[in-house]
This record gives structure tokens, C-alpha cells and sequence, in this order.
């Protein structure tokens, strides 16, 4: 078993001792201490961006003592997740804790929150097995949706939901428009993906949806209009592909797998036509990534400790694999990386998923995948 130590924290003993980390505990495992010497080669060319004199030291803070699923800034004060079976709210920085919906009818698997917050469809888990619900707010309403549908979205202003309708009596797949409670559903167009991911693209009129990732299989990407139509594919030849627009539409960020099965998996950058694709030198999935609301910058998770000969992104998924992730920033525009937390002052092992910001960008969210809890950082100096 390795054992990574980071002793000092100056810059020039920091520098050092993360590309020796890097290169041998990001493929190091406590079931697996093997290390590839080609890897390391390798790793050490693709981290050499990575490093940047920075003065930002932060802690990693909890702000729940629980697990928190589907967590989400709901106000300027607030933050919302699920948590036995119940919907509940805290500040956002922990503490004062109260219930918004009791008794929801199974354990939350996935959430998917409007763009204004006042509603959300969710995955549970149910004794009679999966299915989506759409809660409202409001009234603290829980509505089970079709059990046909799957892999919902919201359209930008939070009025309509887009889905996959699987008729299996038909042999059919097709992406619908309906009303947030199934109601009022319209057929957009025909497609022959089975577990398609999902996306409204920012300002614009788009629906954008592709195939789940795998390394062994080219993830295209295609766009369809809103009111249906014309189908496009916008952006293909990638194995693992996955993707996030940023928030006005102008830029796609991918992460990839560098060869068809590989190990290996790295962020790029494309418009939103697809075109002008380049590599950006941060080993890490698109799932441990967020945009700022500038465009340009995104903060992401660089994971660590996996095992040797993992595929990615497959097994990182299906096993699951646990990370121990450091945390960055970049300004995807020039390349230039900041690390957000010292090494010495990390404070634990984290696998960080579903990253977001408050509103203000203050402070950076995530859950980590090994303990279901909620953390934050926090940003600037």
C-alpha cells in the first residue's frame, strides 16, 4: 500500500512532490501497488500544465454530518438536499436544519432541479423499483411521472421537462416535451440511443443529448430543436466522451479517453458548433467539473489513487472507484491552472461528485462519493 506525504509547503517542495504524487498515486491502489513506468512517463507529460505558483490555501469544510443527495443552492441563504427519504434545508454553511417534505416515497437516486429552484424531478428508488417524481415546493407536492420516462431535463425558464420515452411494445425510443407533471407531451424526434444523456443548451432553442460514456464506444454528440425537428451531430470521434455547455452556450467542455479502452482520460474544450476542439491538460471526467459564470473559467476535481489498468470512465462508475481528489481551477481560454487547497491543509480523503457554486461564487459544493456528505471551499483570498 502507498502512502502519499506532502512535507512542506513552500511552492518549491510543493511543485515536487505533486508530480512525484501524481505520477505514482493517481494509478496507485491499496489492492494494486503495481505502478506502470510508461504511465508515469506519461502522467508526467500530461500534469506538466498543471502547476502554477499560487498563494490560495482553503479547508474543505463539512456542512452536513449526513448524507446529502441531490444537493442544491436553493436561495441566497439556503441549501437543499435529500436525506431519508425527506427533502430538507439547511444554511449554506450547515446548521439551523429543517424538513421541507417528509415521507417521499423512496430513496433519491438522482435530482434534477429546475433553473429557478422551486421544483425538481427525482429518481427513487421505490419497493416496485425506479421511477421519476416531480415535486413541487410550493405545496410540497410529489407526483409520480410515466413510468416510460427517463433522463429528464428542464427547458431554461422552467416551464417544460424533455425526457426519453421508451415504448417497448413498439421497439421505440423518442425524446418528448411534456409539461413538468407528464402532461401536454409533444414528440420531438426519433432516436436510437437506449440510455442517452440529456441537455438543454443555454440561449438557444437546442436539446442536446449523446450516448452514455464508455471507453469502448465514440460518444457522439447531437442537437435537436426544442420544438422538434431536424436532427444534427455536432461533435463525434471521441471514445468516453462526455460533455458540459457552458452557461451561455458559446463552449463545450469534453472529457475523453484517450484511446478505445484506455486508462487514461483527459478534459477538452470545443464551440458550440463542435469545431476547434483542443486538449486541455487536466486528467479528470467532465462529473468533476463545474462552470463559473464567467465562461472561462472552470473548478474542477483531479482524482487520485486509481487502480492500475482501470478503464475509464467505466470503472469508475460501475465499481465503483474511490478517488482522493485535490482541487483546481482553470482558465480554459489560456490553460492556466490555481490549486484551491493546499495539500497540507486538505484535512482528508475526498471523491468528489456533483460540483456547484453558490451564487456569489464564493464557495465551491460538492458531495463526496464515499461518505454521501457535503462539503464546500471556499474560493478567493
Amino acid at each position: 500500500m502507498k502512502k502519499i506525504f506532502f512535507i512542506s509547503i513552500s511552492f518549491f517542495a510543493v511543485t515536487l512532490l505533486f508530480l512525484g504524487v501524481y505520477n505514482f498515486a493517481f494509478r496507485s491502489n491499496p489492492s494494486n501497488p503495481t505502478v506502470d513506468a510508461k504511465k508515469q512517463i506519461d502522467a508526467k507529460q500530461a500534469t506538466d500544465q498543471l502547476f502554477a505558483d499560487n498563494s490560495k490555501v482553503a479547508a474543505v469544510s463539512p456542512i452536513t454530518d449526513v448524507p446529502a443527495y441531490g444537493a442544491t443552492i436553493l436561495d441566497n441563504s439556503h441549501i437543499a438536499y435529500f436525506n431519508d427519504r425527506s427533502l430538507k434545508r439547511a444554511s449554506l454553511g450547515g446548521g439551523g436544519e429543517e424538513t421541507i417534505i417528509k415521507n417521499l416515497p423512496g430513496k433519491t437516486l438522482r435530482a434534477v432541479w429546475s433553473p429557478d429552484k422551486t421544483k425538481a424531478l427525482v429518481l427513487f428508488g421505490t419497493d416496485s423499483g425506479e421511477r421519476w417524481f416531480f415535486l413541487t415546493l410550493s405545496d410540497a407536492s410529489v407526483k409520480p411521472l410515466p413510468a416510460a420516462i427517463t433522463s429528464p431535463v428542464w427547458s431554461n425558464l422552467s416551464e417544460r421537462i424533455f425526457y426519453l420515452y421508451s415504448d417497448a411494445s413498439q421497439k421505440k425510443i423518442e425524446l418528448d416535451s411534456a409539461k413538468p407533471d407528464g402532461s401536454d407531451w409533444k414528440i420531438l424526434a426519433p432516436v436510437t440511443i437506449q440510455n442517452a444523456f440529456l441537455a438543454t443548451t443555454p440561449s438557444s432553442a437546442l436539446l442536446s443529448y449523446w450516448n452514455k460514456p464508455s471507453a469502448f464506444d465514440e460518444t457522439a454528440l447531437y442537437t435537436v430543436p426544442l420544438s422538434g425537428g431536424e436532427t444534427k451531430k455536432i461533435f463525434a470521434g471521441k471514445f468516453g466522451a462526455d460533455y458540459s455547455w457552458s452557461p451561455d452556450g458559446t463552449k463545450i467542455l469534453i472529457s475523453n479517453t484517450l484511446s478505445k479502452g484506455g486508462t487514461d482520460t483527459r478534459l477538452g474544450i470545443a464551440n458550440q458548433d463542435g469545431g476547434e476542439f483542443r486538449t486541455l491538460q487536466a486528467p479528470t471526467l467532465v462529473s468533476k467539473t463545474v462552470w463559473s459564470k464567467d465562461n472561462k473559467t472552470i473548478y474542477y476535481a483531479l482524482p487520485l489513487s486509481i487502480p492500475e489498468n482501470s478503464v475509464l470512465p467505466n470503472d469508475y462508475f460501475s465499481r465503483p472507484i474511490h478517488t482522493q481528489d485535490s482541487f483546481w481551477k482553470m482558465d480554459v481560454t489560456t490553460g492556466k491552472n490555481d490549486r484551491l487547497v493546499d495539500p497540507s491543509v486538505i484535512g482528508g480523503n475526498y471523491d468528489s461528485a456533483g460540483l456547484f457554486l453558490d451564487q456569489n461564487e464564493n464557495f465551491l459544493y460538492f458531495t463526496d462519493r464515499t461518505s454521501g456528505k457535503l462539503y464546500r471551499i471556499k474560493l478567493g483570498a
